[in-house]
């Protein structure tokens, strides 16, 4: 049995680089759903399994694939508008390689390995579950606990020591400074946030907004005057979200995942213990602080009073993670700009940003599986819910569903103390 998702030249190309050895016969290959539930926003979720003929042996292996969404309009375009499938592929295939190859010690333990990427069509990773990796096994994904907090944490501070100890290993070898990235790179440029007139991903601000002041009604139910107050001034800080999303001047830069939040990690577990983290999805790569990475999966994974509680001791956390992973391969996190201090202003600097990015994200992913459901076999609602104007779903929402409402009313009670 063949598929029509992947050619046998495709099949060649990821048994090849998998074994990583030339001399094997593809006897045949087959697709098919990776999960049963809606999954895959920016992409549908399959498995590949490839029967080859090895030494005389028929061996099965069995691959993660990851399609384009070609089938879905509103999908397609707006993961054209921001690259999204080409920045993974140049990530996994330009970015990652090139860090390994400049410095051999640091270890790409916290990504799956990537067998094929294609632009616009597919990428093929090694199965993670055939190690025993899974999605964090919580009973909200909106509310991790604290040691898959911290493995997580510690892949995120792995992922960003690469960039930072290539910037330093290219800059020693040139004699000035050097930088990965402007920023405006059209493969790191703001994939999402950025105001743009005609870009999707401007209007998926909008229509986030629109939702998000409408909850302001709900969470701040005062007299109208103090209301409007409050709106004028969340407008004033959406705008000055939209500005933080940028390389900073001030601040060390890092190649970021931009889209960290727990369906974007996989644990590997011993029994019901997770040990080890791995990073997953990066069509939303950015060139900007690591705090922002660190603080939006926070914001994320846990509700207030996690965070009023251990904040301080996540930021720690990851920051000697960060600084244990540059002394690896012989740099002092201080010597570069990324002493602890340093770290903890640019925290502060962003985090306007991070309230409303937050809470956008939460807006987007925290409605139950039946919206959800419901939601994609309805076009027109759909697109009304990502590009339009999420206030009438998130006041469905906010009515209906406990979760949601608990999580939305903190957010938004947020947002309402850095706008006043």
């Amino acid at each position: 049995m063949t598929s029509q998702i992947v050619t046998r030249e495709d099949c060649q190309i990821v048994v090849k680089n998998h074994l990583k050895r030339e001399l094997f016969q593809i006897t045949d290959y087959q697709t098919g759903q990776f999960f049963d539930e809606v999954n895959g926003f920016l992409g549908e979720h399959l498995f590949l399994t490839i029967n080859v003929l090895l030494e005389g042996k028929i061996q099965t292996l069995r691959f993660f694939l990851k399609k384009f969404p070609s089938t879905h309009p509103l999908q397609s375009e707006f993961l054209r508008s921001m690259n999204g499938w080409q920045r993974e592929i140049y990530c996994f295939q330009t970015f990652l390689p090139t860090i390994k190859q400049t410095l051999p010690d640091y270890q790409l333990d916290f990504v799956p390995e990537c067998f094929l990427g294609k632009p616009d069509d597919v990428l093929v990773f090694e199965d993670l579950t055939l190690r025993n990796y899974d999605l964090p096994r919580q009973a909200n994904l909106n509310l991790l606990d604290n040691e898959h907090i911290c493995l997580a944490l510690a892949s995120l501070a792995k992922f960003h020591a690469g960039s930072l100890a290539y910037e330093e290993y290219q800059s020693k070898r040139l004699g000035e400074p050097f930088r990965l990235f402007t920023g405006q790179e059209q493969l790191v440029k703001e994939p999402l946030l950025r105001r743009e007139n005609g870009f999707l991903g401007y209007d998926f601000f909008k229509a986030a907004m629109k939702g998000l002041k409408a909850l302001i009604g709900k969470v701040h139910p005062k007299n109208q005057v103090a209301l409007e107050e409050v709106q004028q001034k969340f407008d004033t800080l959406a705008a000055k979200a939209l500005a933080l999303m940028c390389p900073q001047t001030t601040f060390r830069n890092v190649l970021a995942h931009g889209d960290l939040w727990a369906k974007n990690v996989m644990f590997q577990y011993e029994g019901h213990k997770p040990i080890k983290a791995v990073l997953v999805d990066f069509q939303l790569i950015r060139y900007h602080v690591p705090a922002h990475d660190v603080l939006m999966f926070l914001a994320l994974t846990t509700n207030r009073q996690v965070r009023q509680e251990k904040f301080h001791f996540y930021l720690k956390f990851y920051h000697d993670a960060l600084a244990k992973e540059l002394e690896r391969v012989n740099i002092d996190a201080t010597s570069i700009g990324m002493s602890y201090e340093q770290f903890q202003k640019s925290v502060s600097f962003i985090m306007p940003e991070i309230k409303i990015h937050g809470a956008l994200l939460r807006l987007q992913q925290c409605g139950n599986k039946d919206f959800y459901k419901k939601l994609v076999t309805d076009k027109e609602a759909y697109k009304n819910f990502i590009f339009v104007d999420k206030a009438p779903f998130a006041l469905e929402l906010f009515e209906t569903d406990a979760n949601f409402r608990t999580l939305l009313s903190e957010a938004v009670e947020e947002i309402i103390e850095a706008a006043l």
